[in-house]
């Protein structure tokens, strides 16, 4: 690998670590078009897809482990929340992972393209009112069913792309009804384990670019640190509307790309 990648991997990682740890998005759908467009415009050798997904399983789960940790000290995980959802999205995430190696980059694409679009559009939904996103995490009640088969096909999406835990922010606001701090933090802790499971699945199927991985995981290791600090210094309004920009222009650029080929 080149200097140039490599100084290219960790600006990248950067940028998608600091999605990660202000809006729970950036490390999965934002890194994995980066990585997947960008290089030949820097003179680059183009990173294929399933090397960008690899890549991305690495990123997500150093994000969620940085990133988590800085809102767990500010009180903004919900155990249940983590826990069944860490649990019932890491056996998504090892199906997804290991089942990824028998699918084509076309159907990556596909793939990420519907759940940006499902994800966007959702996020342009009316805002929850205010009542909802002020109550305190201890009033904070989480039907299990519903959260385990929610974070089961997230877990799934997670680990065919590399990306898909973005998924939980939408879902958890609008389904579940969780409050957009408490569900940014408890999705970057859910990712931890889920992500390792995806990560795992493609270490075991000799997917995993060690020395390319290098560099993602020290990107991501500072943007999501400053990312966090971000955070909580906006409203959730401000966060939601980020969210929702970040998704639209991701998939805008999917789908173009899709119906070009």
């Amino acid at each position: 690998m080149t200097v140039e990648l490599f100084l290219l991997l960790l600006s990248l990682a950067g940028l998608a670590g600091f999605g990660a740890g202000f809006i729970g998005v950036g490390g999965g759908v934002l890194l994995f078009p980066l990585l997947f467009y960008l290089p030949p415009y820097f003179g680059l050798e183009p990173i294929g897809a399933k090397t960008a997904a690899a890549l991305v399983s690495s990123e997500v789960f150093f994000a969620g482990v940085i990133g988590g940790a800085a809102h767990w000290r500010k009180g903004r995980v919900h155990k249940k929340l983590m826990l069944v959802g860490a649990l019932a999205s890491a056996a998504g995430a090892l199906f997804g992972g290991v089942g990824s190696k028998w699918v084509s980059e076309w159907f990556l694409l596909l793939l990420f393209g519907v759940v940006t679009v499902i994800a966007g559009l959702m996020m342009f939904l009316p805002g929850p009112p205010d009542e909802r996103e002020n109550r305190g995490i201890e009033s904070i009640q989480v039907p299990s069913l519903p959260l385990a088969a929610i974070s089961f096909a997230v877990g799934v999406v997670a680990g065919l792309l590399g990306a898909g835990n973005f998924l939980f922010v939408p879902l958890f606001i609008y389904i579940l009804k969780i409050p957009i701090r408490i569900t940014i933090g408890s999705s970057l802790v859910i990712y931890v384990l889920s992500s390792f499971s995806g990560f795992l699945g493609k270490l075991l199927t000799g997917q995993i670019p060690f020395v390319m991985t290098i560099a993602v995981v020290i990107g991501v290791s500072a943007g999501a640190i400053a990312g966090e600090k971000c955070h909580s210094r906006v409203s959730p309004r401000v966060l939601r509307h980020a969210f929702s920009v970040v998704i639209a222009i991701v998939a805008l650029r999917i789908w173009l790309t899709l119906l070009g080929s």
